[in-house]
């Protein structure tokens, strides 16, 4: 298992030339390359039980083939309905979907390369 372990919020460059200022403390959980990750908030880096605002979950990003380029599935899990809805008010599909798009320019942009 990898943790995503943060002690210092010091930004790292990015290849953009923006800087990366991590804004959550969690860890890995499963890391297959190239096809699957599952990361969470709810366990921070030292490996302790976390309650973090706004919402504790943990996510699942599943990558595989598609005739059209490749399949990207994103799942989220939370605790309880309520924290699900939570996360909806606060611009779930919006802010993943945002992930996304980037992820998809920056996989276009290094298939063009």
């Amino acid at each position: 298992m990898i943790a995503a372990q943060y002690p210092e919020a010091t930004p790292a460059p990015c290849r953009s030339g923006t800087h990366f200022v991590p804004h959550t403390d969690s860890v890995f959980l499963v890391v297959e390359e190239g096809s699957r990750l599952v990361f969470t908030n709810a366990v921070d880096s030292g490996w302790r039980p976390a309650s973090p605002e706004p919402v504790p979950m943990t996510a699942e990003i599943i990558l595989g083939e598609h005739p059209d380029g490749t399949d990207y599935r994103a799942i989220v899990r939370h605790g309880d309905p309520v924290l699900r809805t939570r996360h909806e008010e606060l611009g779930f599909f919006e802010g993943w979907g945002a992930v996304t798009e980037a992820l998809a320019e920056l996989a276009e942009s290094e298939m063009a390369s």
